[in-house]
């Protein structure tokens, strides 16, 4: 499949494209832009690309920008006024010159028949199961909060941002001793404690930020345009509100967490700095862990 057009090709491909589509755009989803060429050249237009679904912020889950960060096609389901439209976003490269070419998504918007959901209660069923099982692919089972897929495909960077942050922070944290907590009181115990120990992180971290369950008793935090002075204070903020569960009172025990974090002001969209940033945050909790034993 071609990937690489001139400005004149991809003129003439979407141009012949529209007619057979409802909507047969170029975005650029790392700040939710509108590519259009005039004379030649691309410029970028100030209406941001979610509005066409009367939305006032970034859609939560951006196939455009799924597409650019796998670098390969990514579809979904839309929804306007009680209608279902089918979304494929198809990444590509524009050549502007020998030495600058651009980043780009090509979104083809089709609207389904009405045919497949004939009355209004089948559409808002569908609706339902639709979102159901998208908010599903990205939600950890047992905690409710994020996955590992979620964390993979860069959602994290979308949420509640209009454009994609450069500022960006990995806490890792590991709980202390948790296996003995499930080989103690059993693992429906061990279950409850993960619950509330996800719900607790969830309450303490702004809208904007992600809360992921990375495995096991393992959690990562992200923070998207916080300064580097600020995390160690929220890092001590949730040790305090983890400390605060106590799951044994007879024995006065209390959930403890070891933590790290990496942070980088100019975050650049590759899965090669999102893993390095992720080892260099675990590499942290591990030496602060070893120091918790010795002590």
């Amino acid at each position: 499949m071609k990937t690489h057009f001139s400005i004149a090709e991809i003129k003439t491909t979407i141009t012949y494209l529209e007619p057979l589509f409802d909507v047969v755009r170029l975005v650029d989803p790392i700040e939710t832009a509108i590519l259009t060429i005039k004379n030649g050249k691309i410029h970028r237009e100030k209406y941001s690309c979610y509005k066409v679904w009367n939305k006032t912020n970034r859609c939560e889950t951006c196939s455009s920008m799924c597409a650019l960060t796998a670098q390969c096609p990514k579809t979904k389901h839309e929804f306007l006024a009680n209608n279902i439209f089918y979304v494929v976003s198809q990444p590509i490269f524009i050549i502007l010159t020998e030495s600058e070419i651009i980043k780009a998504v090509l979104e083809i918007v089709s609207r389904n028949s009405d045919h497949l959901l004939e009355t209004p209660g089948q559409q808002q069923n569908f609706f339902a199961l639709l979102n159901e099982t998208q908010r599903k692919l990205y939600e950890d089972e047992l905690t409710g909060v994020y996955n590992r897929r979620y964390l993979n495909e860069f959602l994290f960077l979308q949420n509640k941002n209009s454009t994609i942050p450069e500022k960006l922070t990995i806490i890792f944290l590991d709980l202390q001793d948790f296996k003995s907590i499930n080989d103690t009181y059993g693992h429906l115990t061990g279950d409850r404690l993960l619950k509330h120990i996800a719900q607790t992180l969830v309450t303490n971290v702004r809208n904007q930020d992600s809360v992921i369950r990375f495995g096991g008793d393992e959690f990562i935090i992200t923070l998207t345009n916080c300064t580097e002075d600020n995390i160690q204070y929220k890092i001590d903020k949730l040790k305090e509100k983890l400390y605060a569960i106590c799951y044994d009172t007879k024995n006065n025990l209390h959930i403890r967490a070891n933590f790290g974090y990496s942070h980088s002001n100019k975050f650049i969209l590759s899965k090669t700095m999102l893993h390095t940033m992720i080892k260099k945050a675990d590499s942290m909790m591990y030496h602060e862990k070893q120091l918790a034993k010795h002590r």
